[in-house]
């Protein structure tokens, strides 16, 4: 592609945000993983975004489509693609915006 022919795929595209803002994100509250010390099962779970497996006592969210992931992860992610990386799921986010609006609105 010349030069040209990106800038123009660029304006085509535009600058819109596709991810969340701060505000929605900070109502997916984060908990610490557990994992118990005598458990015979491995623990093989692994976050899909960094590919890392959990850890005893790591934060990690829980989206509303009951998918995993490290809290700064999932974080980072949703502020550049508001859908879940696993099920794509979006949805849930318009229930968060629909309960801001509704909070604003009585405040």
């Amino acid at each position: 592609m010349s030069y040209e022919q990106l800038q123009a795929l660029g304006e085509a595209v535009g600058n819109q945000s596709r991810g969340l803002s701060d505000d929605l994100i900070c109502y997916l509250v984060p908990f610490k993983n557990k994992c118990s010390f005598f458990s015979r099962k491995k623990n093989d779970e692994e976050c899909v975004i960094c590919k890392s497996t959990y850890k005893s006592r790591q934060k990690l969210i829980r989206l509303p489509c009951s998918h995993c992931y490290h809290a700064d992860c999932i974080t980072r992610w949703l502020k550049i693609n508001k859908a879940c990386p696993v099920c794509n799921e979006e949805d849930w986010t318009m229930d968060v915006a629909s309960y801001l609006k509704l909070k604003g609105n009585h405040d």
